[in-house]
């Protein structure tokens, strides 16, 4: 990663600071995903941080821009699991900390239960 003094992200990064809602769901080399701050998001909601600094999609190289495709597939399949019955978008535009807690749990399941998506995330063929 890319220290950019006074970023908020990579000073979070570099002191391991104000952790998510239900820990961090993803934490490899390129990406750090997390649930949003309860009383900024409704329950599902994730916060994708690249480990390295940037601050426009143009300035990812090739690899972080595939392997954030592979992310984002992923993750929206693991994330509709937990939001479905729910009256998601009737909602107030947060949640308590243990609703935010609770969904980080479910899409935590959903993303390591199926061997297919965690093979997906780390960009590994079906059969590895």
């Amino acid at each position: 990663m890319i220290n950019q003094p006074g970023c908020y992200y990579c000073d979070r990064q570099r002191g391991g600071q104000d952790p998510p809602p239900g820990g961090w769901l993803i934490d490899d080399d390129d990406w750090r995903v997390g649930h949003g701050p309860a009383h900024m998001c409704l329950p599902g909601s994730l916060r994708i941080e690249s480990r390295r600094h940037f601050t426009d999609f143009a300035e990812m190289t090739d690899p972080e821009a595939a392997s954030f495709g592979r992310l984002l597939a992923a993750l929206y399949r693991a994330a509709d699991e937990p939001r479905r019955g729910t009256t998601f978008l009737n909602q107030d535009m947060s949640c308590a900390q243990a609703d935010a807690e609770t969904a980080a749990a479910r899409i935590r399941h959903c993303l390591t239960g199926d061997t297919r998506l965690v093979r997906e995330i780390l960009g590994q063929p079906h059969g590895a």
